[in-house]
Formats: structure tokens, sequence, C-alpha cells
């Protein structure tokens, strides 16, 4: 039922759906996905998935750089817009940068292909100890199993060999509430025509004020 009713979102509002059979596989990974995650013998946990249960942002370890991403997507005939933004252990921000992707087929690719990017991107920036924060489940549930996602493995084969090359890398599937600057930074992208790679020391200005103010709030 949840599949369906997000075939029917994106009918509605981005102008496109995946096939019959398309979702059949889709509801079986689901399915498939949930028994794994909920199984007794799986011995999964919070620590493993990494979810987060706070509304608000969290500050990261000493000597850990937390970096959000989100990737916008609309449809398989538009740009998808996608964002990162870096900060530390008192929520001072290192480095934040958007880009536009083409022709993602799904939000799953696009997801995916946002982590790589912002994978790349950290590696040649030398952050050596990095927490990746995400706010889409899915792509999350494929990074900790990706033998029951077959369809992506070509992707998720990419990010397991990209994650040998940092000192610490984990991921951390967060609220959308808490991952709202980078989800503004990568809908930019799109809304106001920013298709151009970008990447910059500190925030956005015209963000300066809600990091300051989640900041604030995660050292509450």
């Amino acid at each position: 039922m949840w599949l369906i009713w997000k075939n029917r979102n994106s009918i509605l509002y981005a102008d496109t759906q995946d096939s019959t059979s398309r979702m059949l596989q889709d509801m079986k990974e689901e399915v498939d996905q949930w028994f794994f995650l909920n199984s007794t013998t799986a011995g999964v946990d919070s620590s493993r998935t990494g979810v987060a249960e706070d509304d608000k942002w969290q500050l990261p370890e000493i000597g850990v750089l937390k970096c959000n991403i989100h990737a916008n997507w609309r449809n398989a005939f538009l740009h998808s817009g996608v964002a990162w933004i870096t900060r530390d252990h008192e929520g001072n921000v290192s480095h934040h940068s958007r880009d536009a992707l083409c022709h993602m087929p799904n939000r799953m690719v696009a997801e995916l292909q946002c982590v790589l990017w912002a994978m790349r991107s950290l590696r040649d920036l030398q952050m050596t100890k990095v927490t990746i924060a995400l706010d889409y489940q899915e792509v999350m549930e494929a990074i900790i199993s990706p033998q029951k996602w077959p369809g992506f493995r070509n992707l998720l084969e990419q990010v397991e060999k990209l994650k040998g090359e940092f000192e610490s890398l984990t991921f951390e599937c967060v609220k959308a509430s808490s991952n709202g600057i980078a989800r503004d930074i990568a809908k930019s992208v799109l809304r106001d025509g920013r298709y151009q790679s970008y990447l910059a020391l500190g925030g956005p200005s015209w963000l300066h004020d809600r990091i300051l103010r989640e900041n604030q709030r995660s050292n509450v």
C-alpha cells in the first residue's frame, strides 16, 4: 500500500510512474527487507542502522565532520538538485556544495548518486572522519544490506569501495526535519535554476540564521 501511494503521488506531482513489473519487484524487496530488519536473528539495531530519532540536527562526535546530504528528485526527464553541507562538533560549517544531476530514472538512483558525489567531494577535500546523514530510509537499508537490493548493485559497490578511502565513515538516517539545510540547498538548484556545480567554504548566506538556530538547539 505504501508503494502504491508513492506511485500515485509520482503520477500526480512528478508526472512519472514506475511500470507494474517494477512496482511488484519493489514490493517484494520491501517485504523481504522488512522481515530481514525485524528478524530476531538479524541482529539489526539502531546502532547498526544509524537511525536518529531526534527532530533537531545533532552535533557529531569530536573530531568527526557531519555531512548532511539530500537529492531533490523530480522525475526522469528533469535534473535532480543535490547538496551537501559539513559541520563539526561545535556546529561550525566547514563547506557546502550543490550540483545538478541529469536523467535520474527514479529517486533511489538519484539518492545513491548523491551519496557517491558527496563521498568523492569529501575524499578530494581530505576529510577523513565523516558521518553522512541522509533522510531517505531506503538508501540506508540498501547500504546496510546491498544483497537485498540487486537492482542497485553497481552503485552500492561503488559506495563500498569509496568507504575504504576514509579513515572513518559512517551513515546515519535522520528525519527530514533535522536535514532541512541540505534539503533547502538541494531544492534551490531546480527552483532557482542553479545548475552550475558549486563548492564554497562556510554555509550559504541566505541560510545563515537557520544554521545558527540549529546550532543553538543542538547545544541545548
